[in-house]
């Protein structure tokens, strides 16, 4: 049989596979590391997005719009883990619970690769009042991950939001 028509032998197919399989090996906890980087900068985002929501609709509507951890049954979680989510709804009587469906503005699921980000805040909810301030004190929301600070999302009384990506290794705080 002719050499060119032979294909590849074993010996070349299997420094193949090993090769590749090195690089794979090299990779991998690379791109573990980017897909952090990436849920927790999507996470910042949607807070950031979901809290600038709600003080523009506080201020347009001239009603209390309430933003809080969501349940299972799309209403409001006592404490304050953010994991499962957040719920943005106008609060017109004060309950800190959407009465009917027309009330919420926005529920928002985190897209939470098998559960790797924790997020909790220093407070259950965050009101905004209808002049766009947040009701009584600050508010922080960390996002963690294998149990380190990544970032945060921090609500200052006067509504307006900041957040800030976490490098190094800082431990998350409790609440």
């Amino acid at each position: 049989m002719n050499r060119k028509d032979a294909g590849f032998t074993l010996i070349e197919a299997l420094i193949t596979l090993s090769i590749a399989a090195l690089f794979i090996t090299l990779a991998l906890p690379a791109l573990d590391d980017l897909l952090q980087r990436q849920r927790t900068a999507s996470a910042l985002h949607q807070l950031s997005a979901d809290f600038a929501l709600a003080r523009t609709r506080a201020i347009v509507g001239r009603r209390q719009v309430v933003v809080c951890p969501r349940a299972a049954d799309d209403r409001c979680r006592d404490g304050g883990d953010w994991s499962q989510g957040w719920l943005v709804f106008v609060d017109g009587d004060g309950n800190r619970q959407p009465d009917a469906a027309k009330d919420v503005l926005r529920i928002t699921s985190l897209p939470n690769g098998n559960g790797q980000l924790q997020l909790s805040s220093t407070r259950p909810f965050l009101r905004y009042q209808s002049d766009g301030r947040s009701a009584h004190s600050n508010l922080t929301v960390h996002v963690c991950a294998t149990g380190q600070l990544r970032g945060q999302v921090v609500v200052n009384n006067h509504g307006r939001a900041r957040s800030s990506r976490q490098g190094g290794q800082v431990p998350c705080p409790r609440g």
